[in-house]
């Protein structure tokens, strides 16, 4: 905050500031108290201070203060005080001083001569040198008077000293003698280390009443202003809370350490897409960080240092005894030794009587720099000050007994903290420590079949697709009993399925794993439910449905709690999927909580899961209530894998009902996150394959769209193949390939007729139908509207019914029946806009005005007018254009409502279109055609882009457009 001394001040500033060293320099979250600090500095004179620790932004802030208009014409001198052993006198301010030369000042006194041997370079600007006195005090006086009548011939003038923690002893005389009477036209913009005034001014600071002294103290960054900081960064508009609350807690909110560690997440490939927080524990430490944290240490006494190496080694925050036991300290030693760690920055008071490191990298790169001989007594120290705190911190205690070589004490300990992590939800805790005992290869078979037993089942909340191949090396080199061997063979089922490309070998190992779980029925219950849920893969419903047979069998026999609730969760999530109503009824009679943790995760599995199934079938107001309250219980419970699945729908929630807003990076986020996890990266490639589509990116969402295993369906998730065949078969029409688009449909009905689960064919059939009969194929698509018919009836699945009325008006059109069709083609928009699908609702809405135009019915212009803006509202350009074009062709197209605007040095709406089609490496002809535009109308806009983003060859827009100003939506 700042803080006025000599009158009052109104306004009060935050204590955090937004500051990132980048390419073009960022400084955000500070307005106000860079204009409070410029209306002070305007009330010359005035002393203006500003405090913060190393990092935290404080020169970035006076370059930002400079900048202002307030101070154009204003006379800036700068000095700083460097780290020196032995710091030049006076060094700062004759730094600032030297830069007189050049320009004019007023009337200087005989006085000012006294600093000709001091500043050579403006001796042509001073008077001869007047005799030294004998008196050195007086001499002084005299150099000190000198000062400030230079600083006064000046005229209006800022001088800025920095770091003067680091100054001499003359120089904060000099301070103090012009803090008490400075020039009038002067302000002092001194900056420092917080907590060090004394070191800075050398005495208390006394200014005159007249004189306005204001202090700004800057804080860390706040969540939101790191998150700021991070999508600058990495070049994002969005960007993963939970990264952003990782980040914060990692680097403490201080800006150099935000940005230096965002730096190498860059490095990493991250730029452009959200990074997972996990990728923040596999960063190096930035070397700036390392050595600032290095250089500190290395100044430090022996004992402290090695306080600062037990604190690094404990790696929580502790109170002064607990590091005392370890390094070996107590009494005077230890409490010197604390204080000059803190002191030297190392250290710091986390809360009351505990102390830790400033960040988490600070502590890395101390770690680090201690040697292993070192490390391994100190963890021992660690283990032996920890043993008898209750209750046990079990995974404190494994981590300082493997790192102090006690093998025995970290498989104890290890265990104890992997049972206490899957009590608490704590997933990826659990999975860690259990992976890492069986990886180390020295345990009693009795041993590994318990604790790989643990790890099979825990790693299915989890997303650790390395966890397959431990468990197969368990599997297949030691020795295990049947029972033993089958549930951990089953788990690895459960967790091969999940990768895409591994359904088949996943369903072989759960079949084997039933066998060997033969007479153990309530241990194999898990794989026979697997084989019983149908979406997944090729194998019709038919096979599905006897295996759900004998998982109904299986469960009259369970009395396990959790296991009972697993199987009906996933028995409801599967029927809602093919459209049985009956699901949601059963559903709403279940309980709302668990009892454990364990109950609660299958309740989070069954909400996340079933709001999966309402989404494909058209109920996307219980989805979307399903997904809120699934993740929250996911969250709470560690459940990392329904997490994640739960993300994959909501991406395409928001593309089915039109929140497209940041999409494309939140698809990106999680297909890049986890590939391995096919489900997710299916869904996130569908979408994102939508997207290009609706762009008129046609290559690109091919290139998406091949993800979804909709060449190789007996690999991939059945409604997600369907409906990326419906996109990629629009694509194709759009291209005018029709012979292509009857390929790929043709591929689609072959899988749902393999499948037998019509209500997943919705986004399919429409398109469907117009491909066979734009080639002509009238008893293809007849058929096709027979089969779904039958398939669809009696299923609760609302786009389903939609979209089988857009099939039947598709054809219509396609025989001539405009007036039919346009009416059809209403009640379809309106049954679209209620599900909501605002994209799919404004596709109906096109072909009834264009059904109407098509009868003559000039007034449908308007309607077409108006689904041009819906399209181009939600971002789907290419179609926008399209609608524009029908339009110029029927004489009514009108550029906006408003009339055009002049859009000067800015890019207009069209423009933007085109540079990012450019950014993305389109050429004209791709541009005009996705655009619905001319050769020649493209040509003028790709010039026009050139020049207003300055970019010598288009080339240059892939990084050049994402910097351009932002515009109106107004369409062009």
């Amino acid at each position: 905050m700042v803080r006025m001394a000599g009158r009052p001040l109104s306004e009060t500033v935050p204590s955090s500031l937004v500051s990132v060293r980048t390419p073009t320099p960022v400084l955000a979250g500070r307005d106000e108290e860079i204009a409070t600090l410029a209306r002070i500095s305007g009330e010359r004179p005035a002393v203006l201070l500003i405090e913060g620790e190393a990092g935290i932004g404080k020169t970035r802030l006076v370059a930002a203060l400079l900048r202002r208009h307030e101070f154009d014409g204003v006379r800036v001198l700068t000095g700083s005080c460097p780290p020196l052993r032995e710091p030049f006198p006076y060094g700062p301010i004759l730094d600032a001083l030297r830069t007189v030369t050049g320009q004019p000042v007023g009337a200087l006194s005989p006085v000012t001569g006294v600093l000709r041997p001091l500043l050579p370079e403006i001796s042509d600007l001073l008077p001869p040198a007047p005799e030294p006195m004998a008196e050195p005090a007086a001499q002084r006086h005299r150099q000190f008077r000198a000062v400030r009548e230079l600083l006064e011939a000046c005229g209006p003038t800022v001088l800025v000293l920095e770091d003067l923690q680091w100054a001499d002893e003359n120089t904060k005389d000099l301070l103090a003698f012009l803090v008490a009477k400075p020039p009038r036209r002067l302000t002092l913009l001194l900056t420092y280390r917080a907590g060090q005034t004394g070191a800075a001014l050398g005495v208390p600071l006394r200014a005159a009443d007249s004189v306005p002294v204001a202090t700004l103290h800057l804080g860390p960054l706040d969540t939101e202003a790191v998150g700021t900081v991070a999508t600058d960064v990495l070049g994002l508009s969005r960007i993963d809370d939970e990264f952003v609350r990782v980040l914060h807690q990692h680097t403490a909110g201080i800006p150099q350490v935000v940005t230096e560690t965002l730096r190498a997440v860059r490095d990493l490939g991250f730029s452009g897409a959200a990074p997972s927080p996990q990728v923040l524990d596999r960063i190096a430490v930035p070397v700036l960080l390392r050595e600032s944290a290095v250089e500190r240490l290395g100044v430090l006494s022996e004992p402290a240092a090695r306080l600062v190496r037990a604190a690094a080694v404990l790696g929580t925050p502790g109170e002064s005894s607990l590091f005392g036991m370890i390094a070996g300290l107590r009494g005077a030693r230890l409490s010197s030794a604390l204080s000059e760690a803190v002191n030297g920055g190392l250290l710091g008071e986390a809360d009351r009587g505990r102390y830790a490191f400033r960040h988490t990298l600070a502590r890395r790169a101390v770690y680090e720099a201690t040697s292993a001989p070192e490390r391994q007594p100190l963890h021992a120290n660690a283990l032996r000050a920890l043993a008898n705190v209750v209750p046990p911190p079990y995974a404190d205690l494994a981590r300082h007994a493997r790192a102090g070589g006690l093998p025995d004490q970290w498989q104890r300990y290890g265990e104890a903290a992997a049972d206490r992590a899957i009590e608490l939800g704590e997933t990826a805790l659990a999975i860690d420590t259990l992976q890492a005992l069986l990886e180390q290869g020295k345990l009693a078979e009795s041993d590994v079949e318990r604790l790989a037993t643990k790890l099979s089942k825990i790693a299915l909340r989890g997303l650790r697709s390395d966890v397959s191949a431990t468990l197969e090396r368990v599997l297949a080199e030691r020795t295990l009993s049947q029972t033993m061997r089958g549930t951990i063979r089953l788990n690895l089922g459960l967790l091969l399925v999940r990768r895409a490309g591994e359904l088949g070998r996943a369903r072989l190992e759960v079949e084997k794993a039933i066998d060997e779980l033969s007479d153990r029925p309530e241990l194999a219950a898990r794989g026979i439910n697997l084989l019983a849920m149908p979406i997944d893969g090729l194998m019709p419903l038919s096979w599905h449905e006897q295996w759900g047979e004998r998982a109904r069998e299986v469960y009259e026999r369970l009395d396990d709690p959790e296991l009972r609730l697993a199987l009906t969760g996933d028995r409801i999530a599967c029927r809602a999927h093919i459209g049985d109503g009956s699901a949601w009824t059963e559903f709403e009679r279940l309980p709302e909580a668990g009892r454990t943790v364990a109950e609660r995760v299958q309740l989070a599995r069954l909400w996340c899961n079933l709001a999966d199934a309402q989404s494909w079938i058209g109920h996307h107001g219980r989805a979307d209530r399903l997904l809120r309250d699934g993740m929250v219980q996911a969250n709470s419970t560690g459940a990392l894998f329904t997490i994640e699945l739960a993300r994959g729908t909501r991406l395409r929630l928001d593309w089915l009902t039109g929140n497209w807003t940041g999409l494309a990076e939140t698809g990106e986020t999680l297909r890049r996150r986890y590939p391995d996890l096919g489900p997710v990266t299916a869904e996130a490639a569908l979408v994102l394959g939508g997207l290009a589509a609706v762009r008129g990116e046609f290559s690109e969402a091919e290139r998406y769209l091949a993800e979804t295993s909709v060449h190789a369906p007996e690999h991939g998730v059945v409604p997600v193949v369907l409906a990326a065949a419906g996109m990629l078969a629009r694509v194709r029409l759009g291209a005018g390939d029709i012979a292509a688009a009857c390929a790929i449909v043709d591929s689609g009905m072959t899988s749902v007729r393999c499948k037998g689960v019509w209500v997943w064919a919705a986004e399919l059939i429409p398109v469907a139908a117009e491909a066979y009969a734009a080639a002509g194929r009238w008893d293809a698509a007849e058929t096709l509207v027979d089969e779904f018919t039958r398939g669809i009836d009696g299923r609760d699945a609302p786009v389903a019914a939609a979209a089988l009325a857009a099939a039947k008006a598709v054809l219509l059109v396609a025989r001539g029946k405009h007036a039919d069709a346009g009416a059809d083609f209403a009640e379809v928009a309106k049954a679209y806009a209620n599900l909501p699908m605002p994209y799919a609702a404004a596709w109906a809405k096109e072909r009834a005005a264009l059904s109407r135009l098509a009868c003559g019915d000039s007034a449908a212009t308007a309607e077409l007018g108006e689904v041009a803006e819906v399209y181009a509202r939600l971002g789907a350009t290419r179609d926008a254009g399209r609608c524009r074009h029908a339009l110029r062709e029927h004489g009514a197209w009108t550029p906006s409502p408003r009339g055009r605007r002049g859009y000067g040095t800015q890019l207009s709406p069209r423009e933007r279109e085109v540079a990012r089609m450019l950014a993305a490496g389109r050429t004209n002809k791709e541009i005009a055609e996705g655009l619905f535009l001319s050769p020649r109308t493209v040509e003028q806009h790709v010039a026009k882009v050139l020049r207003k983003l300055g970019a010598r060859s288009r080339t240059e827009v892939v990084w050049l457009e994402a910097d351009s100003p932002t515009c109106s939506p107004e369409a062009v």
